[in-house]
């Protein structure tokens, strides 16, 4: 339950961040910080959603990465698109695939952390 929470509570937390005003943002002079900022926001929610899918459903590797990577470019490409339409940001494929990339290295690394299951056969 808690790591539903989490998931829920993370998920929240992005939106809230990737939607503030550009004039809200402080200015940092980094080249791509804001790349490497969706990369670790949608990292750190593939791999709390990695950790429910495979804990809470017990899904296989395969299908932790498919889902956590498909969640991560649904949500990503709805919050670019949102960002774009309604408030008054940039929507941006660049984002888009730093999005996907965390979401996938995220599950990856969770999924990697699993040993195989080895069946006995009688």
């Amino acid at each position: 339950m808690i790591l539903l929470i989490l998931c829920i509570a993370w998920t929240i937390l992005i939106f809230v961040l990737c939607t503030i005003p550009p004039s809200n943002i402080p200015k940092i002079k980094i080249a791509n910080i804001d790349k490497a900022a969706h990369f670790g926001f949608f990292f750190i929610q593939s791999v709390l959603l990695s950790l429910l899918l495979r804990f809470w459903l017990g899904k296989r590797k395969v299908q932790i990465i498919f889902f956590s990577t498909l969640q991560a470019f649904i949500y990503g490409g709805l919050i670019e698109f949102l960002q774009d339409r309604f408030f008054n940001r940039t929507g941006d494929l660049y984002d888009l695939i730093a999005d996907v990339l965390g979401g996938f290295f995220g599950a990856l690394i969770i999924a990697s952390a699993y040993k195989k299951k080895v069946r006995k056969y009688k």
